[in-house]
């Protein structure tokens, strides 16, 4: 829920329009708005640039950027989310609101259709409204008496909640967001999505079996020679029944409290630092310049055991779209169509993708092993832990715990035609990641789990 403050509602009342701008406030807008998407982009240092330059045209350029935006904006989300979506709620008072008991409360709440010819309604402005539009009454001309056309009612409205709640666990299936969607429409609906167990399990069997856990690797990989192995015999079972007692016997509060790896996207993790340049020549400058770098790291993760590993200083824009395993590298530029550059530069290191394998713990920590890695004689080990964001987005972040490599058997052979083995084999080089930033899941809808 969104809040406004004093200043933005008199912005509100007196917004200022484009055409109304001089030329050099108009270039002062164009720069803050560049600023603006450098910095959502993480480039700090060209966001920093942009930023002097729109000052030193406009000293108050943020409030014109503000006056201008912000009461469309604020409209657009009013007719997107509903005429409340700005107002300012006590949010000490919404933090002790029992959910559970709350959802629990719709559950004999019925969608019931007004009675157009009695006049029988809830909700609606009154009889007289539902009677004048029987009538066929323009009801613009009525408009301002507080009479408005009553709307067709859907008959989807006489459904029972068996084949709702089904329709709800299709959507969890094809369309995540249009189950959340959905189930915040009404009571009802909020009960169905939110409030029953069964959506709760469906969500749960979609995510923990593709769990790839470290405690059932030995057993995977090293079956008996006279049998398979069976669910129950995994340190972990694959039936979720059989792990559901140890929450409580509920679906939600495992999903709550069980960490897991996300699929339909990828985590990415932004790093900011700064290089310190020399002077130039004759200079009189107190200090040397400072340049922000800033680089990414991106993570994908697949239902089969399969991570994708990037780290390049190319933008999450450029990243993204062709971050896949069946990709080895990515486009160095994207053209004025919006379509891919392909240089192939194998010495491109910003630009290779690598795969690798990841597994993950009991207690949520994810371990990634890259085999062929930027050295080709080391394997690189990468260990994280799962973390929430907050207390909505959970299990969506990945803190740095431990970064190494060990040294893989390379043989070499001498003048002589022998070979020797290095002694090296098996040495590990810890990696520091003071420097280094958690990273944070994002969504990405054309995110399959196979492409």
């Amino acid at each position: 829920m969104s809040s406004v403050n004093n200043a933005d509602v008199s912005i509100m009342s007196n917004p200022t329009t484009s055409d109304s701008l001089s030329s050099l406030d108009q270039q002062a807008i164009s720069l803050f708005e560049q600023a603006i998407k450098k910095e959502s982009q993480g480039l700090m240092s060209d966001a920093v640039d942009l930023y002097r330059k729109s000052f030193k045209i406009n000293e108050q350029v943020d409030k014109l950027y503000r006056s201008i935006h912000l009461p469309n904006a604020l409209h657009k989300l009013q007719n997107e989310r509903g005429k409340n979506y700005i107002t300012k709620v006590d949010e000490h008072k919404v933090a002790k609101i029992n959910v559970d008991k709350l959802l629990d409360s719709f559950k004999h709440v019925e969608a019931v259709a007004p009675d157009f010819l009695n006049g029988e309604l809830s909700g609606f402005e009154g009889e007289m409204t539902i009677k004048f539009a029987n009538m066929n009454i323009n009801h613009h001309h009525h408009h301002h008496h507080g009479m408005v056309a009553a709307a067709v009612v859907s008959p989807l409205v006489h459904l029972p909640n068996d084949i709702w709640t089904y329709i709800l666990e299709i959507l969890i299936h094809c369309s995540p967001e249009s189950w959340f969607k959905m189930s915040i429409t009404c009571k009802k609906f909020a009960y169905l999505g939110f409030g029953q167990s069964t959506i709760w399990r469906e969500i749960c069997q979609l995510i923990y079996p593709y769990q790839k856990y470290e405690e059932n690797q030995f057993y995977l990989q090293n079956p008996t020679l006279t049998s398979s192995i069976d669910d129950l015999d995994l340190p972990i079972p694959l039936n979720q029944l059989q792990i559901l007692p140890q929450y409580n016997d509920s679906w939600k509060f495992m999903l709550h409290n069980r960490p897991f790896i996300k699929f339909l996207g990828c985590y990415i993790s932004v790093v900011n630092y700064y290089s310190e340049g020399g002077k130039a020549e004759f200079s009189n400058a107190w200090s040397n310049p400072v340049k922000t770098i800033t680089y990414y790291r991106y993570l994908r993760f697949y239902r089969d055991g399969t991570v994708v590993k990037v780290l390049s200083v190319l933008p999450p824009d450029q990243v993204v779209p062709y971050l896949s395993k069946h990709n080895k590298v990515l486009p160095s530029s994207i053209s004025e169509l919006g379509k891919p550059i392909f240089l192939h530069d194998e010495n491109k290191e910003s630009h290779k993708i690598y795969l690798g394998k990841w597994t993950i713990s009991s207690t949520g920590e994810i371990h990634i092993i890259i085999e062929n890695g930027s050295v080709s004689y080391l394997t690189f080990h990468y260990w994280f832990q799962i973390k929430s964001l907050g207390h909505i987005n959970k299990h969506a972040k990945l803190t740095w715990v431990r970064y190494n490599s060990v040294r893989k058997p390379t043989q070499t052979i001498t003048a002589d035609g022998e070979e020797t083995i290095d002694d090296r084999v098996g040495e590990i080089m810890e990696f520091s990641i003071r420097n280094e930033k958690a990273f944070k899941f994002s969504r990405v809808k054309s995110y399959t789990h196979t492409n």
